[in-house]
Protein backbone atom coordinates (compact mmCIF):
# COMPACT_ATOMS: atom_id res chain seq x y z
CA UNK A 1 0.00 0.00 0.00
CA UNK A 2 1.11 3.64 -1.00
CA UNK A 3 0.35 6.26 2.03
CA UNK A 4 0.72 9.73 1.80
CA UNK A 5 0.52 13.46 3.70
CA UNK A 6 -1.64 16.19 1.46
CA UNK A 7 -2.75 19.76 2.04
CA UNK A 8 -5.66 20.19 0.35
CA UNK A 9 -5.84 23.94 -0.75
CA UNK A 10 -8.35 26.21 0.35
CA UNK A 11 -8.42 30.54 0.66
CA UNK A 12 -7.09 29.81 3.61
CA UNK A 13 -4.92 27.39 5.28
CA UNK A 14 -4.72 24.13 3.95
CA UNK A 15 -7.15 20.90 4.77
CA UNK A 16 -4.58 18.03 5.93
CA UNK A 17 -5.59 14.22 5.09
CA UNK A 18 -4.01 11.19 4.58
CA UNK A 19 -4.40 8.69 1.75
CA UNK A 20 -3.64 5.18 0.95
CA UNK A 21 -3.96 3.19 -2.22
CA UNK A 22 -2.83 0.37 -3.96
CA UNK A 23 0.31 0.73 -6.77
CA UNK A 24 -2.37 1.51 -9.73
CA UNK A 25 -5.01 4.51 -9.44
CA UNK A 26 -8.02 2.91 -8.40
CA UNK A 27 -11.22 3.62 -9.60
CA UNK A 28 -13.11 4.51 -6.45
CA UNK A 29 -12.35 6.93 -3.62
CA UNK A 30 -13.48 6.17 0.05
CA UNK A 31 -13.73 9.76 1.92
CA UNK A 32 -13.82 9.51 5.82
CA UNK A 33 -15.24 12.16 7.81
CA UNK A 34 -14.04 12.55 11.45
CA UNK A 35 -16.89 13.91 14.41
CA UNK A 36 -16.48 16.67 17.00
CA UNK A 37 -14.28 16.24 19.57
CA UNK A 38 -11.41 13.30 17.79
CA UNK A 39 -9.34 13.57 14.47
CA UNK A 40 -9.24 11.03 11.89
CA UNK A 41 -7.01 8.53 13.91
CA UNK A 42 -9.95 7.88 15.73
CA UNK A 43 -10.04 3.92 16.05
CA UNK A 44 -12.71 3.15 14.59
CA UNK A 45 -11.92 5.79 11.14
CA UNK A 46 -8.38 4.73 11.01
CA UNK A 47 -9.53 1.00 10.44
CA UNK A 48 -11.97 2.32 7.81
CA UNK A 49 -9.54 3.80 5.92
CA UNK A 50 -7.20 0.89 5.68
CA UNK A 51 -10.33 -1.40 5.10
CA UNK A 52 -10.87 0.23 2.24
CA UNK A 53 -7.63 0.48 0.93
CA UNK A 54 -7.12 -3.20 1.02
CA UNK A 55 -10.23 -3.74 -0.84
CA UNK A 56 -9.69 -1.49 -3.86
CA UNK A 57 -10.34 2.15 -2.73
CA UNK A 58 -8.31 5.13 -2.82
CA UNK A 59 -8.68 6.34 0.93
CA UNK A 60 -8.91 9.61 2.09
CA UNK A 61 -9.34 10.63 5.31
CA UNK A 62 -9.51 14.32 5.79
CA UNK A 63 -9.48 16.37 8.98
CA UNK A 64 -11.67 19.63 9.92
CA UNK A 65 -9.47 22.92 9.51
CA UNK A 66 -10.79 23.79 13.28
CA UNK A 67 -8.97 20.54 14.14
CA UNK A 68 -5.48 20.94 12.32
CA UNK A 69 -5.58 24.86 13.65
CA UNK A 70 -7.15 24.76 16.84
CA UNK A 71 -4.26 26.30 18.69
CA UNK A 72 -4.71 29.26 16.17
CA UNK A 73 -8.84 29.01 17.34
CA UNK A 74 -9.50 27.91 13.74
CA UNK A 75 -13.47 27.56 13.74
CA UNK A 76 -14.96 23.97 12.84
CA UNK A 77 -19.05 24.26 13.55
CA UNK A 78 -21.29 22.90 11.05
CA UNK A 79 -21.18 25.92 8.32
CA UNK A 80 -17.16 25.35 8.55
CA UNK A 81 -17.15 21.46 8.33
CA UNK A 82 -19.48 21.88 5.28
CA UNK A 83 -17.51 24.04 3.72
CA UNK A 84 -13.89 22.09 4.26
CA UNK A 85 -16.17 18.90 2.73
CA UNK A 86 -16.41 21.28 -0.39
CA UNK A 87 -12.71 21.52 -0.67
CA UNK A 88 -11.95 18.46 -0.20
CA UNK A 89 -14.87 17.44 -3.43
CA UNK A 90 -13.11 19.68 -5.10
CA UNK A 91 -9.59 18.18 -5.01
CA UNK A 92 -11.12 14.58 -5.70
CA UNK A 93 -12.88 15.83 -8.67
CA UNK A 94 -9.12 17.40 -9.84
CA UNK A 95 -7.63 14.10 -9.17
CA UNK A 96 -10.21 12.45 -11.62
CA UNK A 97 -12.81 10.87 -9.07
CA UNK A 98 -16.43 12.29 -10.32
CA UNK A 99 -19.07 11.76 -7.58
CA UNK A 100 -20.70 8.57 -9.16
CA UNK A 101 -16.91 7.37 -8.19
CA UNK A 102 -17.12 8.44 -4.56
CA UNK A 103 -18.11 7.15 -1.12
CA UNK A 104 -18.47 9.30 1.69
CA UNK A 105 -18.40 7.86 5.39
CA UNK A 106 -19.39 10.66 8.20
CA UNK A 107 -19.06 10.26 11.48
CA UNK A 108 -21.52 12.30 13.67
CA UNK A 109 -20.26 16.18 12.84
CA UNK A 110 -19.09 14.19 9.07
CA UNK A 111 -22.95 13.19 8.74
CA UNK A 112 -23.97 17.19 9.00
CA UNK A 113 -21.21 18.25 6.65
CA UNK A 114 -22.25 15.39 4.36
CA UNK A 115 -25.69 15.91 4.12
CA UNK A 116 -25.25 19.70 4.03
CA UNK A 117 -22.37 19.43 1.52
CA UNK A 118 -24.47 17.12 -0.73
CA UNK A 119 -27.67 19.48 -0.65
CA UNK A 120 -25.71 22.08 -1.79
CA UNK A 121 -23.69 21.14 -4.85
CA UNK A 122 -25.31 19.77 -8.23
CA UNK A 123 -23.98 16.30 -8.04
CA UNK A 124 -25.25 13.11 -7.28
CA UNK A 125 -23.47 10.37 -5.08
CA UNK A 126 -24.49 6.87 -5.61
CA UNK A 127 -23.26 5.66 -1.38
CA UNK A 128 -22.86 6.49 1.57
CA UNK A 129 -22.30 5.31 4.57
CA UNK A 130 -23.57 7.81 8.07
CA UNK A 131 -21.70 6.45 11.50
CA UNK A 132 -23.82 7.79 14.01
CA UNK A 133 -25.76 10.31 11.85
CA UNK A 134 -26.83 13.23 13.46
CA UNK A 135 -30.93 13.28 12.29
CA UNK A 136 -31.87 15.74 14.88
CA UNK A 137 -30.80 17.99 18.43
CA UNK A 138 -34.22 17.20 19.84
CA UNK A 139 -36.25 14.22 18.59
CA UNK A 140 -39.59 16.49 18.94
CA UNK A 141 -37.94 18.64 16.65
CA UNK A 142 -37.67 16.95 14.20
CA UNK A 143 -35.31 15.87 11.24
CA UNK A 144 -33.34 18.25 9.70
CA UNK A 145 -34.53 19.44 6.30
CA UNK A 146 -31.08 18.78 4.55
CA UNK A 147 -31.81 15.06 4.79
CA UNK A 148 -34.93 15.15 2.66
CA UNK A 149 -32.43 16.96 0.19
CA UNK A 150 -29.88 14.81 0.70
CA UNK A 151 -31.80 11.46 -0.35
CA UNK A 152 -32.66 12.70 -3.77
CA UNK A 153 -28.76 12.90 -4.54
CA UNK A 154 -27.53 9.83 -2.73
CA UNK A 155 -28.61 6.71 -4.50
CA UNK A 156 -28.28 4.00 -0.95
CA UNK A 157 -27.30 4.72 2.45
CA UNK A 158 -26.01 2.57 5.16
CA UNK A 159 -26.96 3.83 8.81
CA UNK A 160 -25.20 2.72 11.84
CA UNK A 161 -26.19 3.72 15.40
CA UNK A 162 -26.67 3.08 19.06
CA UNK A 163 -30.43 2.75 20.55
CA UNK A 164 -28.70 5.66 23.41
CA UNK A 165 -27.71 7.48 20.80
CA UNK A 166 -28.97 11.39 21.17
CA UNK A 167 -29.52 12.95 18.05
CA UNK A 168 -30.26 9.68 16.08
CA UNK A 169 -33.20 6.76 16.61
CA UNK A 170 -34.29 3.49 15.10
CA UNK A 171 -37.96 4.55 14.87
CA UNK A 172 -37.21 8.21 13.65
CA UNK A 173 -34.18 6.43 11.13
CA UNK A 174 -36.73 3.78 9.69
CA UNK A 175 -39.43 6.64 9.26
CA UNK A 176 -36.78 8.92 7.29
CA UNK A 177 -34.54 6.45 5.24
CA UNK A 178 -37.23 3.71 5.07
CA UNK A 179 -35.05 1.74 2.34
CA UNK A 180 -31.85 2.25 3.70
CA UNK A 181 -29.60 -0.79 5.35
CA UNK A 182 -29.00 0.21 8.80
CA UNK A 183 -27.82 -1.27 11.87
CA UNK A 184 -28.89 -0.24 15.43
CA UNK A 185 -26.47 -1.48 18.78
CA UNK A 186 -28.61 -2.47 21.89
CA UNK A 187 -26.85 -0.19 24.61
CA UNK A 188 -24.24 1.90 22.59
CA UNK A 189 -23.85 5.36 23.04
CA UNK A 190 -23.52 8.27 19.91
CA UNK A 191 -19.93 6.91 20.03
CA UNK A 192 -20.91 3.56 20.30
CA UNK A 193 -19.74 2.43 23.23
CA UNK A 194 -21.03 0.49 25.68
CA UNK A 195 -20.54 1.76 29.04
CA UNK A 196 -18.03 -1.03 30.78
CA UNK A 197 -18.49 -2.86 27.73
CA UNK A 198 -15.11 -2.85 26.27
CA UNK A 199 -15.40 -6.06 24.90
CA UNK A 200 -18.61 -5.55 23.13
CA UNK A 201 -17.17 -2.28 22.16
CA UNK A 202 -14.47 -3.44 20.52
CA UNK A 203 -16.77 -6.23 18.99
CA UNK A 204 -19.09 -3.87 17.16
CA UNK A 205 -16.28 -1.80 16.00
CA UNK A 206 -15.05 -5.47 13.94
CA UNK A 207 -19.08 -5.95 12.96
CA UNK A 208 -18.87 -2.48 11.57
CA UNK A 209 -15.68 -2.71 9.96
CA UNK A 210 -16.85 -5.78 8.10
CA UNK A 211 -20.35 -4.94 7.37
CA UNK A 212 -19.25 -1.60 5.85
CA UNK A 213 -16.65 -3.94 3.59
CA UNK A 214 -19.70 -5.56 2.56
CA UNK A 215 -21.82 -2.27 1.75
CA UNK A 216 -18.97 -0.81 -0.29
CA UNK A 217 -17.80 -3.31 -2.15
CA UNK A 218 -21.00 -5.43 -3.14
CA UNK A 219 -22.13 -2.80 -6.15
Amino acid sequence: MVTAEIKIPTPGRPIEALTMCGEDKPKKAFLILPGKGYTINHFLLDFLWRMAAEAGFYAIKAEYRGYTYRHLDEPYDHDHAIEDLGYVLDYLAEVGYKSQNIIICGKSLGTVALAGAVAKRQESFAQAVLLTPVLYYKREAGVFPMWDVYKQKVGSSYLIFGSDDPFCDLVTAKAAFPESQMDCYQGADHGLNLDGNYTRTIEINREIIEKVKSFITKI
